[in-house]
């Protein structure tokens, strides 16, 4: 059989692989699983299919010769709250209600949900919990002092770095008591795994937050709002306990099961 030819932002990652965001590489993992065949980039002018990522915006240069190609888009989100997609293409899955309203002229009715909610099927859960608190910044949260700071403040607190390789960083974070972070994969593969998180926030803006707000929205969440680091460490006594009793997914397994039951026939 031919292979996928997925498109996923590779980032800096194309020419070094020590800068590959495993959320972003996750993408083909998954599409392997469940297609059974073999993956490979392509760029979204001879793609086949978009999956994981907020990268939907790409679907306007989806076109050959200047004429519009359709795409199979599975679980893709939308980066930003003023974005419009065209509704051509084969949608049998997007990350979230917000994402979905943003498609025009929409002929079909995809299921929702993040793929990433299947990291379970790309690697087996382990057996113990071996990291304490898991903080996963964005990779350009990563070298970030207040980062730093939570580390030093919150005991056995391990840096989780979303530049290594993809099946290391799920083992790690399904190996975690609690999630703290700024990586919306690192929240999603936490969720995927049962892993009691939250969302830990370094820049409060609309723009930044939206992806945040469409993959919540997925499970009819739509009052979830972050930490910050400086909330955490101006709190006189903290800890993961209240947020742990607080820790809901409503409806997780219908969105796992309705990701695979929509994977597209190619």
């Amino acid at each position: 059989m031919k292979p996928i030819k997925l498109y996923w932002c590779r980032g800096r990652g194309h020419k070094d692989a020590g800068k590959q965001n495993f959320g972003d590489y996750l993408s083909a993992n998954l599409v392997e699983v469940f297609s059974g065949r073999k993956v490979v980039h392509s760029d979204i002018k001879h793609a086949d299919m978009v999956a994981v990522g907020s990268v939907l915006n790409r679907e306007k240069k989806a076109r050959r010769w200047g004429i519009p190609r359709k795409l199979h888009i599975w679980g893709t989100g939308s980066g930003s709250p003023d974005y419009v997609f065209s509704g051509r293409h084969h949608y049998h899955a997007v990350r979230g209600l917000m994402c979905k309203v943003q498609i025009q002229n929409l002929k079909s009715q995809p299921v929702m949900g993040d793929p990433g909610l299947l990291s379970p099927w790309v690697i087996r859960k382990p057996t113990s919990r071996k990291i304490s608190v898991g903080l996963i910044p964005h990779f350009c949260h990563h070298n970030s002092p207040e980062i730093a700071a939570l580390q030093s403040m919150i005991p056995k607190a391990r840096i989780i770095n979303v530049f290594s390789p993809v099946k290391q960083v799920l083992e790690e974070i399904a190996s975690c008591d609690f999630v703290l972070s700024s990586s919306l994969h690192g929240l999603i593969v936490a969720d995927s795994f049962g892993v009691p998180n939250h969302w830990l926030s370094l820049e409060r803006s609309r723009e930044w937050e939206f992806k945040f707000h469409d993959y919540y929205s997925s499970f009819g969440l739509f009052d979830h709002s972050p930490v910050t680091p400086q909330e955490i460490l101006d709190a006189q006594s903290w800890s993961v306990d209240g947020y742990m009793e607080d820790y809901h997914r409503p409806g997780l397994e219908a969105l796992q099961h309705g990701l695979i039951s929509a994977f597209p026939s190619i």
